[in-house]
């Protein structure tokens, strides 16, 4: 099928800043543990299945129990929208209830793919897969620093408005909320980087979906350094996959092309299977796209200062681990020692990137000279007058978007579903500005207005 590279990106709502990008993090045992079948098709009727590997070393067991009438065990497409909905959780400002709003175009634009009625229906039907299908997971969840034995629904509830005979279209409004135990790992921040872009970019699901399992056992919390190669038993790597046919000659016939596809875009560097039959390993070693992602603690630390994801992404790009632990201390010395900016992020900002050694640990004597706090007042004002250039180059699709999240973001249960969409065709009709709606929804949360703004709204709209 045709695919589109997304041409914009769908903006966090942390303290409801302007970014450029979407947060881009995986939750670290759902990509690890392979849920979701890499294979693009399965055999008619295939609604479960049993499967035991080890994980960091520790042999673990898990099943799925789906419903024959969606399409089975979630497979191929659903990888894709499983990772677009963390995306958009975290985006929304990941609630602490796992619930978000979204649309059927915002999610199907952020996974690169082309806005036809086929992914519309093809998006329902992977949904409803994520919404029915049941995992049971035995010593396999990783949190708190302990194995767990969990069993949940990707999509524990799923609302959505619909056209015609129940079908998505680019209007339907989509609120979803997540399995407690997904949102629990994503708050306390168990997650691997991930590109996105990277991943959208390849052209079959199943190098899509391999290049995420892949990518997983590359980089994992549990370890500081990325794997340059890994080696795994060819049946093990099966059931990781869950590839249905598990004969050792359909096993490779099934991973070649997405080996082929990501051995020529440069992810791996090759690909080898050592002894025979059943005992075969594989062996696969890295390649330089798999570099270049930053450093999920570094980004983490970051943000937990008060920086936006685009900053904290950025920064952590540029910087290493260490360079960033080290700067972060001499800042929080600079505000201990009792200077204060006039601008913190703008400061904090500054002092990562500075070269010319002017920020040397303060004592309590020392504050940095005025010239600084002019310096802070530039750095706030790039930042405001980036935010606003930002906004004035997005599409107007993105700009409906982001005060779509807004909404969500502020009123939460107090508006419904339908109310959303009915939101986003005014903004559609050019009846309402996403600008304005924003800057109004900010100003009404800060009075503690919200219910007449609300009011207000709903005069507007028919009957």
């Amino acid at each position: 099928m045709a695919r589109k590279r997304r041409q914009d990106a769908t903006p966090p709502l942390f303290e409801l800043e302007l970014a450029k990008e979407p947060r881009h993090f995986d939750e670290a045992n759902v990509a690890r543990l392979g849920l979701i079948s890499i294979q693009e098709r399965i055999p008619e009727g295939y609604a479960s299945w049993e499967e035991e590997f080890e994980v960091l070393g520790k042999p673990v067991k898990l099943a799925c129990y789906a419903n024959p009438n969606v399409g089975g065990v979630p497979h191929g497409l659903d990888n894709e929208v499983s990772l677009a909905l963390i995306a958009l959780y975290l985006n929304a400002g990941s609630p602490p209830d796992g619930t978000f709003t979204t649309t059927a175009y915002q999610i199907l634009k952020l996974m690169g793919f082309d806005t036809s009625g086929y992914y519309y229906r093809a998006l329902k039907e992977s949904l409803l897969r994520l919404t029915t299908a049941t995992y049971v997971l035995s010593e396999a969840w990783r949190a708190d620093g302990r194995w767990q034995s969990v069993s949940f629904r990707y999509i524990d509830k799923l609302e959505f408005t619909s056209g015609k005979e129940g079908s998505l279209d680019r209007s339907s409004v989509i609120r979803i909320t997540l399995a407690k135990e997904i949102v629990r790992s994503l708050q306390n921040r168990y997650t691997k980087p991930i590109d996105i872009e990277f991943m959208a970019s390849l052209k079959r699901p199943l190098s899509r979906a391999l290049y995420r399992l892949l990518d997983a056992q590359r980089l994992s919390p549990e370890r500081e350094e990325p794997l340059a190669q890994l080696e795994v038993g060819l049946m093990e790597w099966a059931a990781a996959c869950k590839i249905v046919h598990k004969r050792p000659d359909k096993v490779r016939r099934t991973l070649e092309p997405a080996h082929r596809e990501l051995i020529e875009r440069r992810y791996l560097r090759s690909v080898e299977y050592v002894g025979r039959g059943k005992n075969q390993t594989i062996v696969y070693v890295f390649g330089e796209e798999a570099g270049g992602i930053p450093d999920a603690e570094a980004v983490n630390l970051l943000m937990a200062e008060g920086l936006s994801f685009t900053s904290a992404y950025s920064l952590a790009r540029r910087y290493s681990l260490g360079h960033i632990k080290e700067r972060l201390e001499r800042y929080r010395a600079i505000l201990e020692a009792g200077y204060r900016p006039k601008n913190r992020l703008g400061l904090l900002v500054d002092v990562i990137r500075d070269e010319t050694g002017k920020y040397e640990r303060p004592t309590r004597t020392r504050r940095p000279a005025k010239r600084q706090a002019a310096q802070e007042e530039a750095e706030a004002r790039r930042l405001e007058e980036e935010a606003a250039r930002e906004w004035a180059e997005m599409p107007r699709e993105a700009q409906i978007r982001r005060a779509l999240q807004v909404a969500q973001l502020v009123l939460r249960s107090r508006i419904s579903v339908g109310e959303l969409e009915d939101l986003n065709r005014l903004m559609e009709s050019g009846a309402l500005e996403p600008r304005r709606v924003v800057e109004e929804l900010k100003e009404a949360l800060a009075q503690d207005r919200l219910e007449g703004w609300l009011e207000r709204f709903r005069k507007m709209l028919p009957g």
